[in-house]
């Protein structure tokens, strides 16, 4: 009996090792032949791309190692800042990391096709899963590595690391972002069985507001006389108490920031340690969700299916009784469809398809409440300042933080909107509308969206900084402008590079197109503000030189209609052609 049971455990592990190494050489060969595609059909494209990431990586050693030598300059705390920010930046990366894969795990996880298809096949299921969980951790895990390697490039050139130190870095990320894939996958199986009850949403929905509501009321805002009363010498002791928590012993990130620290110093004894104390908890990690999770998760997939068929026999039996009650988005669209009744149906048909996509909304509300967290915390800041040179830099600073925050907006949930209609596409095409009607809807709706929520978002925080009406309208103009910049960009970017063949928005923006919007809105960002704002500060700064607003603000709107335009006008093409 026991050498059946052995036997058949040995044929499920090869099973499970063939099926793993099939499907990477399958998305291998898939990912080189997409590389081999693009470079023969969009060469230019590919050298644009190359150039604005290898400037990002230069440009972002550069700063990190201006920065670090900036901190290590501060007399007495040099050293100990530097640390504290290092477990800060690896603390986030960790946070970060659980979000990302609960978000893009769920999509993949629960919101695919192919696992659909995976689950009908004579497979186990928990073959499925792990399959499921290295794809989600691939794709949560590259941009946060591609995008610290410059920091931590940096870190090491300003402490003259031997050259084995970025190896030893390098491994010690394996560990780390396996742990936070692992707690992700842990949380959206336990989520997806809760969330199948309808009275848990209502609780977890009631619960976010209480506690929105009560950080809003217990964060107090520090006055300038609280600033003046309080001495020099006990604001870095406040500094470090409130990071405290960065450096919690039971925290992975703080394991990777002191292994850091001890290959730093040469001391690659400690730092093996952290690193093995690292690796053993990604392995055990590793080996409980595969073992126990991998079970659970046919469950949870059930459970949700049958949650989403009881919700619409719940809906067509009142239909049948005629005792359904209209929701406020069909009285909504049945009052607007006079207007232009198809276009008014492919924008609540948008509406519609993100609303029933928790992947989607989740990471909306997500979105939300980092600007809330930004915006409240505005009322700490001082702005009662001597000098109008820093009152002019804080202000367009705080137009780029509202120009990040509608870059991010926009390349997340407005590139991937023509590819989300799917193999279906064909439809629109032959319909009286036509697809260049469907890119210019995509443009138009995102651009009021995004336009309200980031107006909103500057008008509050331009107060919150209190500074006068005539400057915030001046913001309020730009950030409009900004938005209906971004919204073609990311539009027309989204239909030259769709993607029907994938139904998960993480993955579509991950594609080549979605991080040349993101790397194009960036640019386009820094290049606004610094057309802004060095007018204002070298007058400041410098009376005798000064430079007419007029100029800057032409080149800004010049800017803005290209990066509009040029984009959409190439979809617009694209669209037409793919109609014929």
């Amino acid at each position: 009996m026991e050498t059946a049971t052995h036997t058949a455990e040995k044929k499920a592990h090869v099973s499970a090792s063939r099926f793993m190494r099939l499907f990477s050489w399958l998305h291998w060969r898939t990912f080189l032949a997409s590389t081999r595609k693009t470079r023969r059909e969009s060469p230019l494209l590919i050298f644009v791309l190359s150039g604005f990431v290898t400037s990002y990586l230069i440009f972002g050693f550069w700063m990190f190692k201006s920065g670090l030598k900036f901190i290590y300059k501060v007399p007495l705390i040099g050293n100990l800042l530097a640390d504290r920010v290092l477990f800060l930046i690896f603390a986030f990366f960790f946070v970060m990391l659980i979000v990302s894969n609960v978000i893009i795990g769920y999509a993949t996880l629960f919101k695919n096709r192919e696992s659909e298809w995976f689950l009908s096949l004579p497979i186990r299921h928990r073959d499925v899963y792990r399959w499921k969980f290295v794809e989600a951790l691939v794709v949560s895990s590259w941009a946060l590595i591609f995008l610290s390697a410059p920091m931590l490039t940096a870190y090491g050139v300003v402490h003259k690391v031997p050259w084995y130190f970025y190896i030893q870095v390098a491994l010690g990320y394996l560990p780390f972002v396996i742990i936070p894939a692992v707690l992700g996958s842990w949380l959206i199986i336990l989520l997806v069985r809760a969330l199948s009850r309808p009275w848990v949403k209502i609780v977890l929905i009631s619960a976010t507001l209480i506690g929105v509501t009560t950080l809003i009321v217990s964060i107090k805002p520090v006055t300038e006389a609280d600033a003046t009363a309080t001495q020099e010498s006990l604001l870095f002791p406040k500094l470090m108490k409130g990071t405290r928590l960065a450096t919690n012993e039971l925290l992975p990130s703080s394991w990777l920031a002191e292994a850091v620290g001890k290959w730093r110093d040469g001391l690659w004894q400690q730092g093996l340690f952290y690193f093995l104390l690292l690796l053993s908890y990604a392995l055990m990690g590793l080996l409980v969700s595969f073992a126990i999770a991998g079970r659970l998760y046919y469950g949870s997939w059930t459970a949700a299916l049958n949650s989403k068929a009881a919700k619409q026999q719940r809906i067509a039996e009142g239909k049948r009784l005629q005792t359904r009650q209209r929701s406020l988005l069909n009285w909504t669209e049945t009052r607007l469809r006079s207007f232009s009744p198809p276009t008014v149906a492919l924008i609540f048909k948008d509406i519609r398809i993100f609303w029933r996509d928790p992947a989607q909304w989740s990471q909306f509300m997500i979105f939300f409440g980092l600007l809330t967290i930004y915006v409240i915390n505005l009322r700490n800041v001082v702005f009662e300042f001597k000098s109008a040179y820093w009152e002019t830099l804080i202000s367009y600073l705080n137009l780029s933080a509202s120009a990040l925050t509608l870059s991010t907006l926009t390349t997340r949930f407005v590139y991937p909107m023509f590819s989300l209609e799917g193999r279906r596409i064909w439809i629109l095409g032959l319909s009286p509308i036509g697809l260049q009607k469907v890119v210019l809807q995509k443009f138009w709706m995102s651009f009021i969206v995004s336009a309200l929520i980031t107006l909103v978002l500057m008008i509050a925080s331009s107060l919150m900084l209190r500074q006068d009406w005539p400057r915030v309208v001046y913001f309020a103009g730009a950030i409009i402008l900004m938005s209906a910049a971004l919204s073609g960009l990311s539009a027309g970017l989204g239909a030259l590079f769709p993607n029907f063949k994938e139904d998960n928005p993480s993955k579509i923006v991950s594609s080549f197109g979605g991080t040349l919007c993101l790397v194009v809105s960036f640019v386009y960002n820094t290049l606004f503000v610094a057309m802004l704002a060095v007018p204002d500060i070298l007058r400041i700064k410098s009376p005798e030189f000064t430079l007419p607003p007029w100029v800057t603000i032409s080149g800004a709107i010049m800017l803005s209609l290209l990066v509009a335009i040029f984009p959409m006008s190439l979809a617009l093409r694209r669209v037409k052609s793919l109609e014929m």
